[in-house]
């Protein structure tokens, strides 16, 4: 395109968990490394959110739950060679991801933000063909790590300890005021304890320093970067995301003008999009992405306003063939497109975080 005096005037972003990879790769390594490590996970993904959203500690915050993870996973034998193959061998990518990707990536240029570890992403990159050089993503090298004998026995004690701790049956929620019960309270009590008293004096800590941190200010100064080297504004990007780390990037694109996409997204995510997308399918975000760079956002909507089965076959999209894909790939039902504003955001954010349960593995 450059060679022929042409420059790309648009770009897609999006995240990885929920839309491109099924299974939650991080968990599912604890899973199979660590007993009880799935619950271990969610403990500590609980005290991340916490400490991030309702508390706004972020002075003192430890890092992202990858980071936190890290010293557990490798006290019970994680190394990266092992990362690498578990990551392989366990992927799942979400239906329609693949032809999503490769027909965005053959459109404008595309990159992915995530949270994810390295090693999953190398292997989720193998799968659906994507330059490695695209991903921004936790660079975490765990046989760096180094855990002598008596602090993986210390921490084999603190994980089992982490993952007896009751997690709330209620998850928060962004628009009612921070009360913490009592599991919550116990949870900080207990990973303050550890995370930011005990850790510190360890010696695998000044081995943790080098790991990198993917939060929700990370993500968005991943934006910042690619619009710098690209020079393509806000107004013409499209970021798709689902975690509450894509938030502060999907905000910075809708409030914009640009098309922030949250797809099987939780609270934040849906509160930080202008379309929310709920589905089985992820070809719908190749559909929207399609109509955005061919006519521009007043046309998504347009189109969003028409998303039912009957007007979508009569409805002139920009790419038929892709949209008939689409049709083909649903036939019990399209994904749920909808345009997001004050007034059905509240339900649109509960509907979603409930669906994004149901479908990430």
């Amino acid at each position: 395109m450059e060679e022929m005096g042409f420059s790309q005037d648009k770009q897609f972003v999006c995240g990885n968990l929920g839309f491109i990879s099924a299974n939650n790769n991080a968990r599912r390594m604890c899973a199979r490394l660590i007993r009880n490590g799935g619950r271990l996970f969610d403990v500590i993904s609980r005290y991340d959110d916490l400490v991030n959203y309702a508390l706004n500690r972020e002075e003192v915050h430890f890092g992202s739950t990858m980071k936190m993870i890290l010293p557990f996973l490798n006290a019970f034998g994680a190394t990266d060679h092992w990362a690498y193959g578990f990551s392989k061998e366990d992927l799942e990518i979400f239906p329609g991801a693949d032809r999503a990707i490769r027909y965005i990536g053959n459109l404008l240029p595309a990159y992915i933000n995530t949270c994810s570890y390295e090693h999953h992403m190398m292997a989720v990159c193998d799968a659906i063909g994507f330059p490695i050089g695209n991903v921004s993503c936790t660079q975490a090298s765990f046989d760096a790590v180094r855990v002598n004998k008596a602090e993986a026995r210390e921490l084999k004690s603190v994980s089992g300890m982490i993952a007896g701790l009751k997690l709330p049956d209620a998850s928060s929620s962004l628009e009612k005021a921070v009360s913490l019960g009592e599991e919550d309270t116990a949870i900080i009590n207990t990973l303050d304890s550890f995370f930011l008293e005990r850790l510190p004096d360890m010696e695998l800590a000044e081995t943790l320093k080098p790991v990198g941190v993917m939060g929700q200010n990370e993500k968005a100064y991943v934006l910042l970067e690619i619009r710098r080297r690209t020079d393509i504004e806000f107004s013409d990007t499209v970021y798709v995301g689902g975690d509450s780390s894509d938030g502060q990037a999907m905000d910075l694109v809708r409030d914009n003008s640009g098309l922030s996409i949250s797809f099987n997204g939780d609270e934040r995510a849906v509160r930080s999009c202008n379309i929310a997308v709920t589905g089985n399918d992820a070809t719908a975000v190749a559909v929207l992405t399609s109509e955005f760079y061919n006519e521009g956002i007043e046309a998504v909507f347009d189109l969003v306003e028409n998303w039912d089965r009957a007007k979508l076959k009569k409805y002139p999209c920009t790419d038929a063939y892709l949209r008939d894909a689409m049709l083909k790939a649903s036939p019990r039902g399209l994904p749920s497109v909808r345009k997001v504003d004050r007034r059905n955001v509240n339900d649109i954010a509960r509907e979603s975080a409930a669906f994004r349960k149901k479908v990430l593995r």
